[in-house]
């Protein structure tokens, strides 16, 4: 009740918030928290491996956090599916497993189990196609050394209660993988570049396009921009990976450890030398951002979440980087009016709009129809100047595009929504 009455306080007044610090967000064992990999679901609830003790959960943005199951797993990939269904991967020396939650983590059920004896690998990444099928990838130690490893890809059409086999890529560590704009599934390698599917995961090739170079990770940005990594940093595509230039200029020689992107499209980098990074403007330009974060910790991993961005460290929990940062009076409003690209894009069913205004007046948020039809009000209110968010549920509407206006006095902005089902 604090938290609703503080954040209505901020809305209506003068206060705002300066993005440049980390605060904590909260231990999750009370030990060391290795925090592995992270993830979140449409409701912004947070989902956290700690490493050989299994996955944690916050219902209330990192303050507190609870277990969630698969004690002692070595968890090392989390994925939510458009239906809130919570996917891991984890290993034990002689067995992969793909776990899956239907409840919001309040239990697991292993929905693949694999015998790789003596696999010491790790290591994976999940993504789900709009066929309704799910597609893994998980490293596997195939020796006989134990730098020997493969890509095996697994694909489950009965909506993930069984996975099958559908192909070995001989090309090292799986480096993240994403559905880009034009539905193809890019997949990275640790020898082999960029590997694409254009059967959602029935097969792979390799990306021309891409050097075969290690790559760490790929993830979506602001618009149609893709990013995949290479040992030191970030590449950028926006043509659906025809073409790369570089965006990791972050100033650093060392290995990048994780990436990640917020719903403004904010772009965060890691390194192993305990650096972290931000870029506002899709990776021209890189600003450290060390303040708050523990000189004894590193961050090896990222999640967005509410606007948000959460990263867990390897012996400190989680911290979080965001709006809400460092209070301090009477700030400037905002200089204009502006209606941000929501986030999930594409979503199902809930979505969060934000926007801002700059002077008193009334604002209307409005969703339309791609015929042009006004099919929900969100706001119609005055509103004093400042920064708002909005979460739209749509699961009473049919999948399509959908369009969100923002009007004010001082003029208008609209911005495309895509619901997929």
């Amino acid at each position: 009740m604090v938290k609703i009455i503080l954040l209505f306080f901020i809305l209506h007044s003068g206060i705002s918030y300066s993005q440049n610090s980390w605060i904590p967000a909260g231990q999750i064992t009370g030990i060391a928290d290795y925090v592995y990999t992270m993830t979140s679901n449409h409701a912004g609830d947070l989902f956290a491996s700690v490493w050989a003790n299994g996955i944690y959960r916050s219902v209330d943005h990192g303050a507190s956090w609870s277990f969630s199951g698969l004690g002692g797993k070595r968890v090392s990939c989390l994925a939510v599916s458009d239906n809130g269904d919570i996917y891991g991967i984890s290993i034990t020396q002689n067995f992969s497993y793909i776990h899956r939650s239907t409840d919001n983590g309040l239990t697991w059920t292993d929905v693949f189990t694999g015998s790789f004896p003596l696999n010491y690998a790790g290591g994976g990444a999940i993504v789900f196609p709009s066929d309704g099928s799910v597609t893994a990838a998980i490293s596997i130690t195939v020796g006989p050394l134990i730098g020997n490893v493969a890509i095996f890809v697994f694909r489950s059409t009965n909506g993930g209660d069984s996975f099958f086999q559908t192909q070995r890529i001989d090309a090292g560590f799986a480096g993240g993988m994403l559905i880009i704009p034009d539905g193809r599934i890019f997949l990275g390698t640790s020898t082999a570049g960029v590997q694409q599917s254009g059967n959602n995961g029935n097969s792979f090739t390799t990306l021309s396009t891409f050097p075969s170079i290690f790559i760490k990770t790929i993830l979506k940005g602001e618009g149609n921009f893709i990013y995949v990594s290479d040992a030191f940093g970030l590449n950028r595509s926006s043509d659906n990976g025809a073409t790369w230039i570089s965006a990791g200029s972050q100033n650093s020689t060392s290995y990048l450890r994780a990436a990640q992107s917020n719903s403004n499209g904010d772009l965060f980098i890691s390194t192993d030398d305990r650096k972290v990074f931000i870029s506002t403007n899709n990776g021209d330009n890189w600003t450290m951002i060390m303040e708050g974060l523990p000189s004894n910790s590193y961050v090896y991993s990222f999640a967005s979440a509410d606007g948000k961005m959460y990263a867990g460290t390897n012996i400190s929990g989680v911290y979080v980087y965001d709006d809400l940062t460092n209070i301090k009076e009477n700030t400037a409003a905002p200089s204009e009016y502006h209606l941000y690209q929501n986030f999930p894009n594409p979503f199902n069913p809930v979505t969060v709009v934000k926007y801002e205004v700059s002077e008193n007046s009334s604002v209307k948020l409005i969703i339309f129809d791609v015929a042009g039809n006004e099919v929900t009000t969100l706001v119609n209110e005055r509103q004093n100047p400042g920064k708002y968010s909005f979460q739209w549920n749509a699961s009473g509407f049919s999948s399509g595009v959908y369009y969100c206006k923002l009007e004010t006095g001082s003029g208008s902005e609209v911005i495309k929504m895509i619901l997929l089902k």
